[in-house]
């Protein structure tokens, strides 16, 4: 065991937020989610699979996932038992403009689960238990540093290029996986149809029962919830950049009823489309 306790900060205007914590026992996330911070998760010991856009992967010791905001995304257990992992979330704001300038390299290649080798496995892990010791000893200026280690561990990963690793093909753990992801790309991409488990099913010339049980086994989320976080997403954006009607986007995104809409959206956000659409423009 790495880690000897819990460790969890925030900053009081929640631009960023760190976790370092040990799971006993098998654990899956039982909710799929998506924000609006960027990313950073490190696996220091045990397994998961990570649902990250289109696809799971196996992620395993040593391995750093990069998540971009609105990414959908949720971790399973493979049934390894207790891991270890590190989680950093944060906002463009908390970084100064030329550590900015790094999140495009950092977060817009093709791969989301970076293998490390172990040098760069070493100098991560030394940068995230900086973080843990200065959370734990709250020393003078610690806030400050805080933010300065994580301008050191980005600037780390696009000067390194952890990026070699985003050379590799990205494999799924298996043919059922590889199919299932097709399917998700296809829902991305067709979202705003009518889109029933009967016709994907169809589609792809597989049962409905057999598409029902394996894709909620490989990516957590059962058919219909995966659709409706894809088309609450895209409304998300909608509500924020457009001044749309609120049934005009219900309708753009594939709902066909305002009403399901309304309840699918608050089940999901927590809040009313047009209460979103408020807080976003404060």
């Amino acid at each position: 065991m790495l880690l000897q306790q819990t460790t969890i900060y925030q900053t009081e205007d929640n631009s960023f937020a760190f976790s370092a914590r040990e799971v006993v026992g098998k654990y899956s996330m039982n909710y799929y989610h998506f924000h609006n911070q960027y990313e950073l998760y490190y696996l220091l010991s045990g397994k998961r699979h990570y649902f990250i856009k289109d696809r799971t992967t196996l992620v395993e010791k040593g391995n750093l996932v990069l998540i971009k905001p609105y990414d959908i995304h949720k971790t399973t257990d493979p049934g390894e038992g207790a891991h270890e992992r590190i989680l950093i979330n944060f906002d463009e704001s908390y970084l100064t403009p030329s550590a900015c300038e790094l999140l495009d390299t950092i977060f817009n290649g093709d791969r989301s689960v970076l293998p490390l080798l172990p040098a760069d496995q070493e100098h991560i892990e030394t940068i995230l238990f900086q973080f843990i010791q200065e959370i734990k000893n709250e020393e003078i200026g610690y806030e400050a540093y805080l933010q300065s280690l994580l301008m050191q561990l980005l600037i780390y990963i696009s000067r390194h290029k952890i990026t070699d690793a985003l050379s590799l093909d990205e494999e799924h753990p298996s043919e059922m996986h590889k199919k299932m992801s097709e399917i998700v790309q296809y829902i991305n991409l067709n979202y705003k149809e009518y889109l029933s488990l009967s016709c994907v099913a169809n589609q792809f010339f597989i049962s409905q029962y057999y598409l029902s049980r394996a894709f909620k086994q490989a990516t957590g989320f059962t058919f219909v919830e995966y659709v409706n976080s894809v088309r609450i997403r895209e409304a998300q954006v909608l509500l924020r950049e457009t001044n749309k009607k609120v049934i005009e986007i219900a309708e753009e995104v594939g709902f066909g009823n305002i009403s399901h809409f309304g309840r699918v959206f608050k089940n999901i956000t927590g809040f009313s489309p047009l209460h979103y659409r408020k807080m976003s423009k404060v």
